[in-house]
Formats: C-alpha cells, structure tokens, sequence
C-alpha cells in the first residue's frame, strides 16, 4: 500500500505546527518542575491545532484511520516535541483508545465516547494494569483480578488497578474485568464516586496529563450497553489495540529522538574544545554517526511493521519485535545525544533531557523488552517443534 499524498501533506502540516506553535511551549512556565503540562496549556495548544487543521490529523470522527504508514509519517512528525502529540491529540492512551473505540464500538458508544476524544476537548485513560502487591495483572493480562458481575441490566465491578495513564482529569475510561465468561471490557464515563484514586506516583517521564494513577473499584455499576462486545472478549478486544499502540509509541519517540539529534548535533557542530568543533573528534561525531544509522533503522522497522497490519493482520508478533528493536535503539540514541552535549545535556535547557528520561519509560510502556523476547523464544521453541519429523 502506498502512502497517498493526502498523507504526506498532512505530516508536513504537523511537522510545521509542532516546529512554529509547539516547540515554544517546552520553556512554558506553566509546566512543573517535571515538565509535566497541565490540562489547561493542552487545551491551549489543541485549539491552536484545530484552527490549523492539525488536530487528531489521523483520525476521522466517525472513527475511520489513516493506513498505519500513513499514520506513521504524521505521528512521527508530530512527536519532534514531547507536546506534540498533545497538542495534535496523538498521545497516548487517547491515541490506542480512539482507534479501539473506532474500530469495536456501537454506534452509541461511538457517539457518546469517541467523539468528544475525538474532538481533543476531553482525555481518556485505559484501566488495566493492577498492583503487583494484589497479585494482580501486569505484563501478563492473564492474571487479572479485577471482577465483574451481572446484576440485573448493569455489570458491577470491583478491583484495583495501578500505572493508569492519564486517569487524573480523565472523562473516559476503559475497564477490564473478568467474569466468569472471560475477560470483559467497559467505556464508562469519569469521574465516578465508584473509581477512586488512591495515589499519583512520581515518575521518571513527564509528557502525559494526570500522571500515572493507582486506582481502587468499588461497587462500579456499568449499564450493559457500555460493554464493548459480549463478555469473554475483552481479551480479544485488547489485541485491537494491542499492535496498533505499541507501533505508535514507536512513531512518537522515534520523532522524538529524531529531534534530539538536531540538537546534539547542532551543538557538536558550534561547540569547540582542543582547538576544533565536537563533531570533529572521533568519539563524538561516532556517537552521531550511529545515531543516524539507528534512527533509518528504527524508521524502516515501524514501516516493515505499519505495512503487516495494513494487510489486515494483527501483527502480534511483528509489532513485538519493533517494539523492542525500535526502544532499545531510541535509548541508545538519547543517551548518545546527552553524552554528546555533556552537562548541558543532563540540564533542562534544551529539550534533550527529557527526550532521554521519556525514552527510558517507553522500554517499558506496552511490555518490557524481556517480556517480548520471552514471548519470540516461545514461537521460536514452538516452531522448531512444528519443524521436526514425526
């Protein structure tokens, strides 16, 4: 499939509002000592987007998708600032939760939901993960504990969840739960007296409003109406979205990282020491050098893969291997940016500092590196088996 020039208007379009309007907005004062920005700039910055035709770029409001190359070179372009994506409404987990909703919603749902997400005029957050104190689900959805029961026309859920993005100040949420039948998904709107939020941890990334929330369900009464599919599909649901927002968490920081490079290099190229410019010294224009190598890497990996699930594919195991290949690479590239600017590489002057940190919570988001590689030697294993004689 090949990438319309709709699309490719579009990303220059994005990449010029993020360089013009957004990028002026890192030194914000309104940010925290975090750089976390509050919901008010977010909304500044997205009425900003919608005059310039910018705003959820990828997405049309009755939930239709740009083909996964095609998103990829406009999230790209839209992650060259860690706002960005909030101001284009590209982030995550509103990003992987239209897509969901667009794809697997009723036309209720649709009209309820999706449409003010789609709009950039509320945030949503997806209420999976759960405590490991609980015993609960993790990087294995298997061992969720989170439950939901029939009673009468409404399903009532009870359970904890932790690490949910966004959950402060959102207006929709996602809950999974397990019946009896299975595995159950929930649009339910927030807040609600049932979901309580019982702490906001300090984390090491800073790019995404309302933190990361440790959440407590009691007694949460959901019409059935607002389940998405029957019960026992959530986990089939979850597969939805599942390849779609790893690869997008990869488009964004590649776009990141792809900006971090600009700098470190403009730096390298102006700075002096020993009698000529960085870059000149084989240490430091070695580290830009293969910078540049793994960024083309990284951005042939998310097309291989946009190109798989453009055929229709769930793309689970394609989108495990980019996934890994792509943030263990967008690591290596921030760190090589931070050593190349040295301690003005480590300050909050530039944009590079947080580039590094947010990088460094991606390895994580959507399964550790080790989990994905556990998952390949398993398919691995399996199809060797398959291979050999009877």
């Amino acid at each position: 499939m090949t990438i319309s020039q709709h699309a490719l208007d579009l990303a220059d379009r994005v990449e010029a509002f993020v360089r013009e309007v957004v990028i002026p907005y890192e030194q914000d004062p309104r940010r925290d000592h975090h750089g976390a920005p509050l919901d008010a700039m977010v909304w500044e910055m997205r009425e900003k987007a919608r005059a310039a035709g910018v705003l959820t770029p990828h997405i049309q409001s009755n939930g239709d998708h740009l083909s996964q190359r095609e998103t990829a070179v406009v999230l790209i372009r839209s992650g060259l600032s860690p706002l960005g994506p909030l101001a284009c409404n590209t982030n995550a987990p509103d990003e992987g939760n239209m897509y969901l909703l667009g794809h697997v919603g009723s036309p209720q749902i649709k009209e309820r939901f999706l449409a003010k997400l789609h709009a950039g005029r509320a945030r949503s957050a997806f209420l999976m993960t759960e405590p490991a104190e609980w015993g609960g689900a993790g990087a294995d959805p298997s061992m969720m504990k989170t439950l939901c029961r029939m009673e009468g026309n409404h399903w009532v859920i009870d359970g904890q969840k932790c690490f949910i993005t966004g959950a402060e100040g959102a207006e929709v949420g996602i809950v999974m739960a397990k019946a009896e039948q299975g595995a159950c998904m929930f649009v339910v709107d927030l807040p609600n007296p049932a979901i309580r939020t019982v702490d906001v941890p300090n984390t090491i990334d800073s790019s995404m409003p309302g933190g990361h929330a440790t959440i407590a369900i009691e007694n949460l009464r959901v019409p059935a109406d607002q389940m998405l599919g029957q019960a026992g599909e959530g986990f089939q649901y979850a597969q939805v979205r599942l390849s779609p927002a790893r690869l997008s968490h990869c488009m964004r920081w590649l776009g990141a990282c792809i900006r971090a490079q600009e700098i470190a290099t403009d730096y390298a190229c102006r700075r002096e020491a020993f009698g000529k410019p960085l870059i000149e010294h084989e240490g430091v224009g070695f580290m830009l050098a293969e910078n540049r190598i793994l960024l083309k890497q990284c951005e042939l990996m998310i097309d291989w893969c946009a190109g798989v699930l453009d055929t229709g594919s769930l793309g689970t195991v394609e989108s495990s291997m980019t996934k890994v290949s792509v943030s263990e690479a967008l690591m290596k590239i921030a760190d090589n940016c931070v050593q190349v600017m040295g301690g003005m590489g480590v300050t909050g002057k530039t944009v590079v500092e947080q580039v590094f940190r947010e990088v460094r919570a991606f390895r994580i988001y959507d399964g550790p590196t080790e989990v994905h590689k556990w998952s390949l030697a398993k398919k691995i294993k399996r199809e060797w088996k398959q291979a050999q004689p009877a």
